[in-house]
C-alpha cells in the first residue's frame, strides 16, 4: 500500500471515529466557558458553584421548575445554566459565553459569602440611615444581630426553594414566548410581557410550599377586609381588582430602579440580588400584594377555565400581540370563564368569596 493510500485510509478511519463520537456533554460544554466550577447537569440544563454538592443542589431547585413550567405551559422550558461563583458573581462576558454555548436561559446566583455580604450591605444602610450619629460599635452590634438572623441557614434554605425557579421560570417565559426580544431592553418589569402575566409565570414555578404560603396569605388579608372593609389599604382594595391587575405596571419597579441607582448595581441581566430591613420592607410596600394576587388569581384562571394550562393560550395571544380583553372575547374554549373584563371582575368577587369563605363568628360564654 503506498504512502499516499495509508494517508487516506488513516484520515478516513480518524474522520470515522470522530463521527462516532458521542457529542460533548452539557457540563463539559459549561466547562469551556467556566472550568474551575463544579458542575452538576441533567437534561434540562447545568448548575455550576464552587463545589459539588453545592451544584447538585441548585440543579434540583431549577429542575423541580422545569416541571413545573411543563405542567402550566405545556412545552419544555429553555435549556438553563445556574451560576454560582463562590467570590463573585459570574461576570457579563461569561453569562454571554454560557448562552452562546447553547444554554439559552443563564442564572448568575449567589453563593454564601456573595448572599451573606449583600444582607450585611443592605442591613447596614438601613440601620446606619436610622442610628446616624449613634458610635460605630453600637452601630455594628446591632448589624451583626440583625444578620445573624437574615444569614440563618434555614432561612436561606427556604428563600431559595422558592427563589430559584421563581427567576427561571421569569426568563422561560419571556425567552420562551419572546424569542428574539433583546436581553436588557425589557419593556416592562420584567420582559415584554404584560407584568401580571410575567409575575404569575414566576409565582407558578415556585416549590409548593411557597407558593402555598403566598395563598394563605392573601387569604388573611382577604378575610380581614371582609371583617371590616372600611378599614382596608389601598393595596388590599387593589388586590381585589382585577382589572386593575391586568393593566398594572409591577409596583415594585420604581423602587427596584430607586435602590439601583443609589448602590450603583450593575449585576449582570437576570442575576439576583438580596435586600433586607428598611429597604425591603419599602419594596414589599410595593410588590408583595402583587406576588399574592398572582399566586390567587392564577388559582382563579385553572379553576374556572378547567385548564392547567391555560397560562400557555394567553401567553400565545399576548405573543400575537392581543390584550386580556381581546382574547377573553376571541372564540377559544374558556370553560366557565367570562368573555369581558367587567363580567371577569364581578366573576371574580364571587370567586373569592367561595374560595375563602369567612370565617364562623367564636361563640361567646
Amino acid at each position: 500500500m503506498s504512502k499516499h493510500l495509508t494517508a487516506v485510509v488513516s484520515g478516513v478511519a480518524a474522520l470515522a471515529l470522530a463521527a462516532n463520537a458521542p457529542p460533548p456533554s452539557l457540563c463539559q460544554q459549561a466547562h469551556a466557558v467556566l472550568p474551575t466550577l463544579a458542575c452538576a447537569e441533567s437534561t434540562n440544563g447545568v448548575a455550576l458553584a464552587g463545589d459539588a454538592g453545592r451544584a447538585q443542589r441548585l440543579l434540583e431547585l431549577a429542575d423541580a421548575g422545569v416541571g413545573r413550567f411543563r405542567e402550566y405551559f405545556g412545552r419544555q422550558a429553555l435549556r438553563y445554566a445556574v451560576a454560582e461563583g463562590p467570590d463573585a458573581l459570574v461576570p457579563r462576558d461569561k453569562v454571554a459565553a454560557l448562552r452562546a454555548a447553547g444554554f439559552k436561559v443563564v442564572l448568575p446566583w449567589l453563593s454564601e459569602k456573595l448572599y451573606r455580604d449583600q444582607v450585611e450591605q443592605s442591613i447596614r444602610r438601613g440601620i446606619a440611615a436610622q442610628m446616624q450619629g449613634r458610635p460605630q460599635a453600637e452601630i455594628d452590634a446591632v448589624v451583626a444581630q440583625a444578620l445573624a438572623r437574615q444569614t440563618d441557614q434555614g432561612v436561606r434554605a427556604k428563600i431559595e426553594l422558592a427563589a430559584v425557579s421563581h427567576e427561571l421560570g421569569h426568563y422561560w417565559y419571556w425567552q420562551g414566548y419572546w424569542p428574539d426580544a433583546p436581553l436588557g431592553e425589557e419593556k416592562h418589569y420584567g420582559g415584554p410581557s404584560p407584568d401580571w402575566m410575567d409575575e404569575t409565570a414566576a409565582v407558578l414555578m415556585e416549590a409548593p410550599s411557597s407558593f402555598d404560603d403566598r395563598v394563605m396569605q392573601f387569604a388573611k388579608r382577604y378575610r380581614d377586609y371582609r371583617a371590616e372593609p372600611q378599614k382596608a389599604s389601598e393595596s388590599t382594595r387593589l388586590m381585589l381588582d382585577l382589572i386593575h391587575f391586568f393593566a398594572e405596571t409591577h409596583p415594585a419597579q420604581e423602587q427596584v430602579k430607586a435602590l439601583n441607582r443609589q448602590t450603583g448595581n450593575d449585576a449582570p441581566n437576570g442575576s439576583v440580588r438580596v435586600i433586607s430591613g428598611d429597604e425591603a420592607r419599602k419594596i414589599a410596600e410595593g410588590g408583595l400584594r402583587f406576588y399574592l394576587q398572582s399566586a390567587v388569581a392564577a388559582q382563579y384562571l385553572i379553576d374556572r377555565s378547567g385548564n392547567r394550562q391555560v397560562f400557555a393560550r394567553i401567553a400565545e395571544a399576548f405573543a400575537r400581540g392581543q390584550t386580556m380583553e381581546q382574547w377573553l372575547a376571541g372564540d377559544e374554549p374558556k370553560g366557565k370563564l367570562p368573555r369581558d373584563l367587567k363580567a371577569l371582575q364581578a366573576d371574580w368577587l364571587n370567586w373569592l368569596d367561595q374560595r375563602f369563605p369567612a370565617e364562623p363568628a367564636k361563640a361567646t360564654t
